[in-house]
């Protein structure tokens, strides 16, 4: 096994080949438990990272509240947190922008867990090979938000050296070969909560997809290389024709269920459980994404939330409400009574009045005799109206209930009032290839791109293909398909949205195309030089 020059303290989690449990050792690693360590232990720091990395308050934030599809309001006197949300919708953020850095730390740590896993681990071996592909993904969410990727040889760690600092060509060529790298020793089989093939392939689609971006940040058009175009075309045909996934043809909420580990549709996502008790704390994507920003404080008598997340109102606009991927409706939005099993909840955009179950003074569920439910218009705790979610809201609500809210994610309600929850993240999943290929080909001149359009949305709904496939079509199908899904920001971007007006956000400045490095980092990492325009 290899030694690596320099050994930090660092938490070991051991993990199985199907599941990924944290055991919590916390202590130096001693020469004797690195010899004894086994390879799964080794990498379930670099897996445990992405839990953060992934987090409402992280990656979250910066794809997604500074996009056109999420904002979140100060709502009464609540939620202002020092201008940090409203900064991001404006596009207004600086240096010293709290979520900037906690996210550039967690990629940092992420990419530090898996050079350290690959040094331990035995040359060739599967599990080297994912922790490869997972140290490729740190770094293209890298690039892609500030454009330099601090860099050491994953053949010699040194932490005690400078790292190199990539940027354009250089990234793009470095993320490229360590995939390649990996790719003959990665699994074949799909298990979407390790890095695969599949996964490899699907980093490699979606970095040729944006190579145009990467290599010129503040272009006023991108020049997308048909030979680059030709590689995604290749990679996501590959994946898709591989026979390892499926579209998801009933319910499209599923992909987002509490019960969709190695859902049909995932080919890469973040593992989460309830018994998982991350050091992470808020800002891990168990403790907030897929839960705490997915529910209201009023859905559900055992269940309570931040409710403060909502959609945009031009985002919202978009849409044809009889889209399956707007809302679904599990239970009715009327009074009257039902089974305990049949209230589960509302999915997708939850707009107008909100109904739940009556509780008693007591916070009690309210009953019948027959043990039924009573379904009733609720009122906000916050400041008692009628929780009436209206498609108008500005960054500051006039009311607590003001914008449509987003519950794309399952609730896991097995976690009671925590907000720790089994539904595993998306990273990767098939309907992605089908739209990067369909846009590959438009770029490239390409027939064909109707076809990969029309498979997504006809799985979505029988006889809901459109008729014309252009770049704008593959653009609002995105935004259909991937809402919440840390994707907007550079789909935004790649597409030429980014520096367009809604709702409060009327900057144009192209330089907000990347985010700014942590003001403590530039001073103390050579090499590191900010970013245009900060």
């Amino acid at each position: 096994m290899k030694k690596i020059l320099l050994i930090a303290t660092v938490i070991i989690l051991a993990i199985s080949s199907c599941d990924i449990e944290e055991k919590i050792y916390d202590e130096a690693l001693g020469q004797s438990l690195i010899d004894n360590a086994s390879p799964e232990s080794l990498i379930a720091p670099v897996y445990a990272e992405l839990r953060y990395f992934y987090g409402q308050r992280n990656l979250f934030a910066l794809n997604c509240y500074a996009a056109d599809e999420a904002m979140l309001p100060t709502r009464i006197n609540d939620w202002y947190d020092g201008g940090t949300f409203q900064d991001l919708q404006r596009h207004s953020w600086s240096t010293t922008h709290s979520y900037v850095g906690s996210t550039w730390r967690s990629g940092m740590t992420g990419m530090a867990r898996a050079a350290q896993a690959i040094s331990l681990l035995e040359d060739g071996s599967s599990v080297e090979a994912e922790a490869k592909g997972l140290l490729a993904l740190y770094m293209l969410q890298t690039l892609d938000l500030w454009s330099q990727v601090p860099y050491r040889d994953i053949k010699d760690v040194n932490f005690n050296t400078d790292p190199e600092i990539l940027t354009g060509q250089k990234a793009i060529d470095k993320i490229i070969e360590i995939v390649e790298e990996a790719m003959p020793a990665l699994p074949n089989s799909p298990n979407a909560i390790r890095f695969s093939k599949d996964a490899g392939k699907t980093l490699l689609a979606r970095l040729y997809l944006n190579k145009a971006v990467y290599l010129d940040r503040y272009a006023a058009s991108f020049n997308f290389d048909n030979a680059d175009m030709e590689k995604v075309i290749e990679l996501t045909t590959e994946v898709i024709g591989s026979g390892n996934y499926e579209l998801e043809t009933e319910d499209f909420f599923s992909i987002f269920g509490v019960d969709n580990e190695n859902h049909k549709e995932l080919i890469f996502a973040v593992k989460n459980e309830t018994t998982l008790s991350y050091l992470g704390m808020g800002n891990g994507v168990s403790y907030n994404t897929t839960n705490s920003i997915s529910r209201g404080l009023y859905l559900h008598p055992s269940v309570k939330g931040s409710d403060a997340a909502c959609t945009v109102t031009e985002f919202l606009s978009t849409w044809d409400t009889s889209d399956p991927r707007f809302y679904k409706e599990n239970y009715p939005s009327e009074e009257g009574w039902i089974n305990p099993e049949d209230y589960k909840l509302n999915r997708g955009f939850l707009r107008g009045q909100q109904y739940g179950v009556e509780r008693d003074s007591k916070g009690q569920f309210v009953t019948n005799e027959e043990g039924k439910y009573h379904i009733i218009p609720l009122i906000s705790p916050k400041d008692g109206t009628l929780a009436i979610h209206t498609e108008e809201v500005n960054l500051v609500a006039k009311k607590h209930s003001s914008g449509v809210r987003c519950a794309k994610w399952d609730v896991d309600l097995s976690a009671g009032n925590k907000k720790y929850s089994g539904v595993d993240e998306s990273v990767f999943r098939l309907a992605e290839l089908y739209l990067m290929r369909a846009e590959a080909k438009l770029r490239s001149g390409k027939e064909g791109a109707l076809a990969d359009i029309n498979a997504v949305r006809e799985a979505r709904k029988p006889g809901f293909g459109i008729d014309e496939a252009t770049l704008d079509a593959v653009y609002k199908e995105r935004g259909y398909e991937f809402y919440w899904e840390y994707m907007r920001r550079s789909d935004q971007i790649r597409f030429g949205t980014w520096e367009d007006a809604w709702t409060e956000k009327t900057s144009t400045d192209v330089t907000r195309r990347v985010y700014p490095i942590p003001e403590e980092q530039v001073t103390s990492t050579p090499g590191l030089e900010q970013n245009k325009g900060y």
